[in-house]
């Protein structure tokens, strides 16, 4: 059984893991970032995935099967394609429909009686990460708007996010790397601008 939402936590960093995109399955999009230059793979083997698992709070269930490196690599690449056709509102492929369709296929939201009321959970079967992010993303098309879909605005940068702020401006994928270097960079230039003249 997994959450249907994410447990709230400080900051935009689990164990060195982003979670800064909004929504699980752009998490999952930020799981391939760009350090000094080079492409890292935080979820290439079954460890990084079952760590990263565990700080998205993705519980493995009771399902034997497993998430494996090279299909959550195919679905992190058809996701990556959908962010940029939602957020150009252009239609999703029909390859991405199949394959989400196919994950959460047998899952499902089962209400669930306590003491204190009813709870809503959700039940997933089949590979747990990828179930998980399929479930996420086909809750986020229900209420998206494509206007707060955004890349990180530093060109070196390959953070992707959902805006939910009251204003729409966010620029940055996190304030505490990309928008303070931008900060720095603009201090810069003003210091040279003004000791040049």
């Amino acid at each position: 059984m997994v959450p249907t939402t994410q447990t709230p936590f400080v900051g935009e960093f689990r164990e060195g893991m982003p979670f800064l995109g909004g929504h699980l399955w752009i998490d999952f999009l930020n799981t391939r970032p760009v350090i000094n230059g080079v492409a890292q793979d935080l979820i290439g083997t079954a460890q990084a995935i079952e760590h990263w698992a565990r700080q998205a709070n993705i519980a493995p269930g009771e399902s034997a099967t497993i998430d494996q490196p090279k299909a959550l690599n195919a679905l992190r690449q058809q996701l990556a394609q959908a962010f940029d056709c939602l957020a150009a509102s252009k239609p999703l492929p029909d390859t991405l429909i199949v394959t989400i369709n196919r994950l959460i296929d047998r899952s499902g939201v089962h209400l669930h009686v306590t003491n204190l009321g009813v709870d809503e959970r959700l039940e997933l079967v089949g590979p747990p990460v990828a179930t998980a992010v399929a479930w996420d993303f086909a809750r986020f098309l229900a209420e998206f708007d494509h206007r707060r879909l955004r890349h990180c605005d530093n060109p070196a940068c390959v953070m992707q996010f959902y805006d939910v702020g009251k204003n729409n401006r966010r620029r940055w994928c996190t304030m505490s790397l990309c928008g303070n270097r931008d900060k720095v960079a603009q201090y810069r230039e003003r210091k040279s601008t003004g000791q040049s003249a």
